[in-house]
């Protein structure tokens, strides 16, 4: 046999190994077992999101009101400064003026450092929560033979059309009600 035709029929050899191992892949890849979820709506109606919402209200208001007690000291200072401009010598004024000026830039100081903590604890509570969901999630794809699941949220339009029958939302709120229905704002890191 001449070298040309050895080496077609190693070629036609070679496609008919890959093209019959593809169809054996093919066949060995599992039937899709589809559901669909709305992340976004089954955490913002569980009961540890609206709990985790009403704690960071109530400490943002615990901060706003110290703040604003600390401001309005500020003022009083700021005003009785002025009133003793014309009283005091110009160099004690500039001193006073700017230990005022001090004061404020640490007031503002504590007002970020505040929000920060804030923003910190509602982050950690957050993924404290989306832990949870995600444990309810792999569990009713376990359970339902589910073999991919897809988030329909409104942050994330990856699914335009849904049938009702695919839709495990409200199984997974009630089941991440059941699991977790406050977070611990102290606890979080």
């Amino acid at each position: 046999m001449s070298r040309s035709i050895r080496a077609y029929l190693f070629a036609v050899g070679l496609v008919f190994v890959f093209a019959v191992s593809g169809v054996s892949h093919a066949q060995q890849m599992p039937t899709p077992v589809i559901a669909v979820i709305d992340v976004g709506a089954v955490e913002r109606q569980s009961v540890a999101w609206q709990s985790l919402r009403d704690q960071i209200e109530g400490r943002r208001a615990e901060f706003q009101s110290q703040l604003e007690s600390e401001q309005r000291a500020l003022e009083e200072e700021r005003t009785a400064l002025l009133s003793q401009q014309n009283v005091l010598a110009p160099d004690v004024f500039q001193q006073r003026q700017q230990e005022f000026r001090k004061k404020l830039g640490e007031l503002q100081g504590v007002a970020r450092q505040r929000k920060q903590e804030l923003d910190r604890l509602y982050a950690s509570a957050r993924r404290q929560i989306r832990e949870a969901l995600r444990e309810v999630v792999v569990e009713i794809a376990q359970e339902r033979g589910i073999n991919l699941m897809l988030n329909m949220s409104r942050e994330d339009r990856t699914v335009s059309y849904v049938d009702a029958k695919l839709l495990v939302s409200d199984e997974a709120l009630e089941r991440l009600n059941q699991r977790i229905q406050t977070v611990d704002l102290s606890k979080q890191q």
